[in-house]
């Protein structure tokens, strides 16, 4: 039986996040640690709603992400069913201990999917989370700005639009990757320069989201990748100068 328990007051009082969110995020953290087993049917929408103490809308909304995610399969007149938490992937495996070279593999493979990643959430994304995307490159702009840790929110900006583009398959890519993205986030934030623009190039992705473009999404995205690529490669080979 599925664990119980209630979303952490603070968590739905997050000032300008749709209380979708915080569902969400509850939801999958259970269905990842196991809580209902592959098959298994969750509690109904009303149940749900009442366990968090939210609206059935947002739960309807929650739950509609977790089957573009590839977590839950929603059955109508059935009930929705747990596709099975996500073990360690052979990707996940593999990047334990990939070594030399990662990080720039990471950047090129992030510039081959990204783009296609914002194209596509600017044609599926629902209003809410495109909304959503635009406060988190806001609140990384903020953050920076006052001198605070930044690079969570860098890092959600694109998880939330991989999640939007509504692809399981590519959701759960970006979705193993998302540790190793942190890692080089945090590796490229010490680079003069990087910050700033990255702030810029999430404005202006989120405005091309906000307006359903998806040419300029992908454009802007693939400046924002090939800036991050080189941001990498500078990185490295600092730290190659610095233990030579």
């Amino acid at each position: 039986m599925a664990a119980s328990g209630r979303l952490p007051s603070n968590k739905l009082a997050a000032p300008g996040r749709p209380v979708y969110t915080a569902v969400l995020e509850d939801l999958r953290q259970r269905l990842r640690r196991g809580d209902w087993l592959p098959g298994a049917r969750l509690p109904s929408i009303q149940q749900l709603a009442g366990e968090l103490q939210v609206g059935t809308g947002s739960v309807r909304e929650a739950l509609r992400s977790l089957q573009s995610m590839g977590l839950v399969t929603i059955e109508h007149g059935r009930g929705v069913f747990a596709a099975g938490a996500r073990g360690p992937s052979g990707l996940d495996r593999h990047f334990e201990h990939g070594g030399a070279g990662l990080m720039l593999a990471l950047a090129e493979t992030r510039r081959i999917l990204e783009p296609e990643l914002a194209a596509l959430a600017a044609e599926r994304g629902a209003d809410s989370e495109l909304a959503e995307i635009e406060m988190l490159a806001r609140d990384m702009e903020g953050q920076a700005e006052q001198g605070l840790d930044f690079v969570r929110p860098d890092v959600e900006f694109h998880q939330h639009i991989a999640r939007a583009a509504r692809n399981a398959v590519l959701y759960q890519i970006m979705d193993s990757l998302a540790d190793l993205f942190l890692q080089s986030r945090r590796l490229t934030a010490l680079e003069p320069g990087m910050t700033a623009r990255a702030m810029r190039y999430h404005l202006l992705i989120a405005d091309a989201l906000l307006a359903r473009n998806a040419p300029q999404a992908r454009l802007v995205m693939l400046a924002h990748m090939n800036d991050a690529l080189s941001g990498v490669l500078v990185a490295e080979a600092r730290l190659r100068a610095a233990s030579g």
